[in-house]
């Protein structure tokens, strides 16, 4: 007999099933599109992809060498390390026909997150929480709505993970960009989605020589309220850690 997370899990996957009935193509919703940036807020650019000089790196020795990794130095991390993390989690590869192709694949290329980033430690940018506006290649600094970014270390199961990292990722999930199009077949979208990300993630910071630790285990409430997001038509996804290695 299945238990209470088991009928969770089974109705969850009876009511997503493909049906071409739930697949109901409506107009594309206007509000909070990927990236924007506030009139309150101020664009930081990140270093050019085009112009960072990085060694070569075989593609199977990178998958090779992925892991996680808990534990960090207390080293900065250089800008433009961020920048090439954020490029090939969300980064814009392709601008065609009025769409946009990231580094991570997505259904109807809708993309429907946002990522933010904790930083402790990275050079030229202060501690903070910052989001990622991905069409500008650049930050914005957010403001936290409860607490403060170290307040984010105690949401987590494992709040050294985040207080030791020199930074971290947020991806929260806005269902609505998907929802439209897809309809309730999209909430597994969302779930699928975010693994392709933080393998991204993975690969990229095992070419880089930095740690990494995807983290699932935390208060949703919590973090949904220090974001100021309601934790309905935005809520966290998925988070991971990123340090240099010891």
């Amino acid at each position: 007999m299945l238990s209470d997370s088991g009928w969770t899990g089974r109705k969850f996957l009876q009511e997503t099933l493909y049906r071409d009935s739930h697949i109901k193509v409506e107009e594309e919703p206007k509000t909070r599109v990927c990236g924007v940036c506030e009139p309150n807020q101020t664009l930081i650019p990140l270093p050019e992809i085009n112009k960072i000089a990085v060694d070569p790196v075989i593609f199977w020795d990178a998958l090779d060498d992925r892991q996680t990794i808990r534990t960090y130095s207390d080293e900065e991390m250089h800008k433009w390390e961020l920048s090439l993390l954020l490029h090939y989690t969300q980064g814009v590869r392709e601008k065609k026909n009025g769409s946009h192709f990231r580094t991570v694949p997505s259904a109807g290329a809708l993309h429907p997150f946002e990522t933010r980033i904790i930083v402790n430690r990275v050079s030229g940018l202060e501690p903070g929480i910052y989001r990622y506006l991905p069409l500008d290649h650049a930050l914005v600094h957010e403001e936290c709505h409860s607490g403060d970014h170290q307040s984010l270390c105690h949401v987590c199961k494992n709040p050294n993970l985040i207080s030791s990292s020199a930074i971290s990722f947020i991806w929260t999930a806005v269902p609505e960009r998907m929802i439209w199009k897809f309809g309730p077949r999209g909430w597994r979208y969302l779930f699928i989605e975010a693994g392709h990300i933080c393998q991204n993630l993975y690969v990229a910071c095992a070419a880089l020589s930095l740690g990494v630790c995807a983290i699932g285990s935390y208060n949703d409430d919590d973090i949904n309220c220090i974001l100021g997001i309601d934790g309905d038509s935005e809520f966290c996804i998925y988070l991971a850690s990123v340090g240099k290695i010891k």
